[in-house]
């Protein structure tokens, strides 16, 4: 595809906590034959502070570009041979923005379904979450679906894999903050967002769906809702028991079956922390708190959420270290989560 075809592709992202429905959206777009998404993998917060300034690419710049994307932490799950990778995107020489250059990478994914010409071109990572403010500046013309989840249910669902530590009050405060930032950047731009709650589309995905491709402008492809029937394929490509442990829903058609298990699962204590921790933030996303309290909260839940703003003013503190040292910090991993599987979760 010539490079003036690529920068006019639009771009569009997914923006939602972990175990919010995020990878089975995004598994209905991929499954779109004039959609690419690609694998999770957080690349452009990784790289726009080395490449975002950049408009003129050279050979040597766009072998450096290359080597850092290789270099990526999950990056190896999009299937993508270097070489072939390098010759693509040497086509893109000359003038050439980052968002541009991105584009040409994402046309690279290995996707499992079959493809046509690329209309759009989406990205789903959790961890984008907290940074609505710098995609809607990096991106001046994409859209933005916000899909949220009931963060009683999103805490259980967490404690359940091993990619945080497994506490309510550091959960809680995380839907909390990202939550937070994704609603002031809806009031700046709100014809660029569509917020969906994952309970609402489990419940009637065909008619969210097909809103959404409205939304982005693409043709609604009823197929799409039948993702799940190329697990085959999937099992081909990745190990099987880390799909069935962290994406079993791509094994299976939607349903409602996850939606309000906290009212059957989740103990009191726990409901009583995450309302506190939460807030008025639960209304603001429509949800609605059992114990709307005003008071104070317990000695634990506030060293975890203070935890917390101190684990995001790391995290963004990190964003502005020299790009080797970042990348070095960040290719490790979730600290926090890595002890606790370590040391707690046998």
């Amino acid at each position: 595809m010539h490079k003036d075809k690529i920068k006019d592709i639009p771009l569009f992202f997914i923006l939602g906590r972990p175990r919010s429905g995020t990878t089975m959206l995004a598994s209905l777009f991929d499954a779109h034959p004039n959609v690419a998404l690609p694998f999770e993998c957080p690349l452009i917060i990784n790289l726009y502070s080395k490449y975002a300034n950049i408009r003129v690419w050279d050979k040597k710049l766009i072998n450096e570009f290359t080597n850092d994307v290789i270099d990526q932490r999950k990056f190896d799950s999009w299937r993508v041979n270097k070489d072939t990778l390098l010759n693509s995107l040497l086509q893109m020489a000359g003038k050439n923005s980052f968002e541009t250059m991105i584009k040409a990478l994402y046309l690279n994914f290995n996707s499992l379904f079959d493809k046509k010409e690329i209309s759009l071109i989406g990205d789903k990572n959790p961890v984008y979450s907290i940074y609505p403010k710098q995609l809607v500046k990096l991106f001046p013309n994409a859209k933005f679906i916000h899909l949220t989840r009931d963060y009683r249910d999103n805490i259980l669902s967490i404690k359940n894999v091993d990619f945080e530590a497994p506490i309510t009050a550091l959960l809680a405060y995380r839907w909390r903050f990202a939550e937070k930032r994704i609603l002031k950047e809806i009031s700046k731009s709100p014809d660029r967002f569509y917020t969906i709650m994952y309970e609402d589309f489990v419940s009637t995905p065909k008619k969210f769906l097909k809103e959404m491709c409205q939304f982005l402008n693409i043709e609604y492809k009823p197929e799409t809702l039948e993702f799940h029937k190329n697990k085959d394929k999937i099992f081909e490509n990745f190990d099987r028991k880390h799909i069935e442990k962290y994406h079993s829903s791509l094994l299976r058609p939607i349903t409602v079956d996850k939606i309000y298990g906290w009212k059957r699962k989740m103990c009191e204590k726990d409901i009583m922390v995450a309302d506190k921790v939460v807030g008025n933030i639960a209304e603001a996303s429509n949800y609605q708190r059992k114990y709307p309290y005003k008071g104070l909260p317990y000695l634990s839940t506030l060293l975890w959420v203070n935890y917390g703003r101190f684990a995001y003013l790391m995290r963004f503190i990190t964003d502005r270290l020299p790009f080797k040292m970042k990348m070095r910090i960040r290719n490790k991993g979730p600290l926090l989560a890595v002890i606790f599987n370590k040391y707690f979760n046998k």
